[in-house]
């Protein structure tokens, strides 16, 4: 069992909730699996993440890299902290990662 949530909000967008670790990191690749292979765009709401380990970041990447550049993985709605891990170890800078902080 994993303490994490995937809300499809439409074709293109979901929101993440709860803890994206070791635990739950595969089942969120498995469950975008059908949105990555449809091709387009893929934004993913982490706004509700309240924890994040180096898993969950492999498997943002590991999305994008699947999505062959096609379009970008974008992750919105990024809290401030989050925010400053994600330009710590560089997340935008890789291929095919956009970072859309809270408004």
């Amino acid at each position: 069992m994993t303490d994490l949530e995937i809300t499809a909000v439409s074709p293109e967008r979901y929101r993440l909730s709860g803890e994206l670790d070791m635990a739950s990191a595969g089942v969120m690749q498995e469950s975008l699996e059908p949105a990555v292979r449809a091709g387009g765009n893929l934004v993913l709401d982490v706004g509700e993440l309240t924890f994040i380990d180096s898993s969950g970041i492999r498997a943002f990447v590991a999305l994008a890299e699947r999505m062959n550049g096609a379009a970008p993985l974008v992750l919105s709605n990024v809290s401030t902290s989050a925010r400053r891990l994600f330009d710590i170890i560089g997340l935008e800078t890789l291929p095919g990662i956009e970072v859309e902080s809270y408004a």
